[in-house]
C-alpha cells in the first residue's frame, strides 16, 4: 500500500491536476489525450481495489460498473439501499463509494452518509461520491452536508466520473497525514502538518488552512482559535470562519457575539444548515428554546434531512410543552434511525413518557414491538421496564412504581454503567416523579461527568424543580 501511494503521488504531480474546484464538474468533455488516460487507468488508487454501487437503477449500475472498471478497479459491489450499504460494510473495504441520493426504502444518501460519519463508520482513506439529479443549489447543499469528498450531477459522462475521482484521490493521498491526524484525534499534531503540506501543495491552502485553524477549536485552544479567525476575517471572510468563531464565543459562554455572527450567516446564507443548527444552540444556551425552534423550523423540508437536527427539534418541542410537535418530530426519529446505529432507546421512552401522559397506553406499547427489530435484547428488557414504570406514574400508582424502580436498579446495577446519558436522564425522571431523590441526585452526578446536552441538563432542572415544587405542596 505504502509503495502504490508513493508511485501515485510521483505520477500526481508530473500530470499536475489542477485543485478542486466544483465548477469543473459540468465540464462534459475531457481534454486529455488517450495516453493520459490509459496512465491515469495504470496508475488510479481504484487499480486492485474494490467499488460500492448504491443506486437502485439497474442501467446506471451497469454504466457505473463498467465506468469504474476502466479507471482500474477490481470489483465493483452493488446495493441499493442503506441496510445493504451496512451489511457489505461490516464485511469489507472499500476504496470509494458512489451512492445515489434517492434510495429504496425510507432512507436517503445523505441520511446515510450522516450514519457513516458521525458513527466513524468509513475508514479517513475511503471517497464518499455523492450523485443527484437536483440541480438546485440547495439540494446539493443538503446533500453535501456531511461532507462527501465530491458529487456528481447527472446526467454525466465517463471523462467526468474519471475526472472526479482522480481528483478526490489526488487530494486524499496528498494530503493523507492531515486528514488520517484529524480522524484520529490527533489534533496537536495538525498545525505542523498542515504548514508542511501548505509548503508543498499551496493549491491546498485553503483546505488545509481549514483544517489547521479546526485543529486549535477541537483541542479547546479557543483563544488561539479566535486569534487565528479574526486575522482571516478580516482579509478574506468565509462562511466557515464564521460559524467556527461563533463556535468559539458559545464555548466561552459570549451569546450575543455568537448571535450577531449567525444572525449575519443565516441571512446571507440561509442554505447554510449547520449555522442555523449552531444559531438555534446559542438560543437554547439563552434559555430562549422557541425562538430556537423556531430557527429549525424556517429550513422547512431541509429541516428533516438529518436526524441529529430531527431529535434537536423534538427536545426543544418537550423544552416549550408543545406536546403535538414532540410527538411527530420523535415519531420521525424513530422511524428515521431504526435499525441504524443512530437508534436510541431514550427516543422511544420519550414518546413512551408523552403517550402515557395522554393515557394512549397502547400506543406506548406499539412502540416495544418497533423496538424489537432496533435494540438488544438488553436494551430492550431496560426499556420496557422503564416504561412500565412510566405507566404506573401516570396512572397514580406512585407506590407501585417506587417499588418497580427500587427492583430495577437492584437487578441492573451491572448495566447502569454502561447506558448513554441521555437513559439515564430519563431514569433520573422516574427518580424524582417518586420521590427517590437520593438515588436521583446519584444519576444527575453521573450524567454531568459525561458533558450533557442542553436538553439533558433542561430535562434534569426541571425534574428536580417538579420534586422539589410537590415536596412544597406537601408540606403545606
Amino acid at each position: 500500500m505504502k509503495n502504490l501511494h508513493v508511485a501515485l503521488l510521483k505520477f500526481m504531480m508530473q500530470i499536475d491536476l489542477p485543485a478542486d474546484n466544483p465548477d469543473t464538474a459540468a465540464n462534459e468533455h475531457s481534454s486529455k489525450p488517450d495516453r493520459m488516460k490509459q496512465a491515469v487507468k495504470d496508475m488510479t488508487p481504484l487499480k486492485g481495489k474494490t467499488a460500492l454501487v448504491v443506486d437502485s437503477a439497474l442501467a446506471t449500475r451497469r454504466a457505473l460498473q463498467d465506468q469504474l472498471s476502466q479507471l482500474g478497479a477490481k470489483s465493483v459491489i452493488f446495493a441499493s439501499s442503506v441496510s445493504e450499504v451496512e451489511q457489505h460494510l461490516g464485511s469489507r473495504e472499500f476504496a470509494l463509494i458512489v451512492c445515489e441520493y434517492q434510495l429504496e426504502g425510507d432512507r436517503n444518501g445523505q441520511q446515510l452518509l450522516e450514519d457513516l460519519r458521525v458513527n466513524k463508520k468509513l475508514a479517513w482513506s475511503t471517497a464518499f461520491m455523492m450523485v443527484t439529479g437536483e440541480r438546485s443549489y440547495g439540494n446539493v447543499v443538503a446533500v453535501a452536508e456531511f461532507e462527501p469528498d465530491d458529487y456528481l450531477i447527472k446526467p454525466f459522462t465517463a471523462s467526468t466520473l474519471s475526472d472526479r475521482v482522480v481528483r478526490i484521490f489526488n487530494r486524499k493521498i496528498r494530503l493523507a497525514e492531515a486528514y488520517r491526524s484529524m480522524f484520529e484525534e490527533r489534533f496537536q499534531e495538525v498545525p505542523g502538518i498542515c504548514e508542511d503540506l501548505e509548503s508543498r501543495f499551496p493549491q491546498y491552502l485553503n483546505e488545509l488552512e481549514r483544517m489547521r485553524v479546526e485543529s486549535f477549536y477541537r483541542s479547546a485552544q479557543y483563544e488561539k482559535t479566535e486569534q487565528e479567525l479574526l486575522a482571516k476575517l478580516e482579509k478574506a471572510p468565509k462562511p466557515w470562519m464564521q460559524l467556527l468563531l461563533a463556535r468559539v464565543n458559545l464555548e466561552k459562554k459570549q451569546f450575543e457575539e455568537a448571535n450577531e455572527l449567525l444572525s449575519e450567516v443565516v441571512k446571507t446564507n440561509p442554505e447554510y444548515l449547520a449555522a442555523s443548527d449552531l444559531f438555534a444552540d446559542v438560543l437554547w444556551e439563552q434559555n430562549r428554546p422557541a425562538d430556537a425552534l423556531d430557527i429549525l423550523e424556517k429550513m422547512g423540508a431541509k429541516s428533516l434531512s438529518s436526524t441529529t437536527r430531527l431529535r434537536k427539534l423534538a427536545d426543544l418541542a418537550v423544552r416549550i410543552g408543545d406536546n403535538t410537535r414532540s410527538k411527530n418530530y420523535l415519531t420521525k426519529v424513530i422511524d428515521r434511525s431504526r435499525n441504524t446505529s443512530l437508534s436510541q432507546i431514550h427516543d422511544y421512552l420519550q414518546l413512551s413518557k408523552i403517550y402515557v401522559k395522554e393515557g394512549r397506553h397502547e400506543e406506548a406499547e406499539k412502540l416495544t414491538a418497533k423496538m424489537r427489530s432496533t435494540v438488544n435484547s438488553t436494551e430492550l428488557d431496560l426499556a420496557r421496564a422503564m416504561m412500565a414504570i412510566q405507566k404506573d406514574i401516570a396512572d397514580g400508582r406512585g407506590v407501585k412504581a417506587s417499588d418497580k424502580l427500587v427492583t430495577f436498579f437492584e437487578n441492573n446495577s451491572d448495566v447502569l454503567p454502561t447506558l448513554e446519558p441521555e437513559t439515564l436522564t430519563s431514569l433520573l425522571e422516574l427518580c424524582f416523579a417518586v420521590n427517590m431523590d437520593t438515588k436521583g441526585y446519584e444519576l444527575a452526578s453521573q450524567i454531568t461527568k459525561h458533558k450533557p446536552s442542553k436538553a439533558m441538563l433542561d430535562r434534569i432542572r426541571a425534574a428536580i424543580s417538579d420534586f422539589k415544587g410537590n415536596q412544597g405542596t406537601a408540606s403545606d
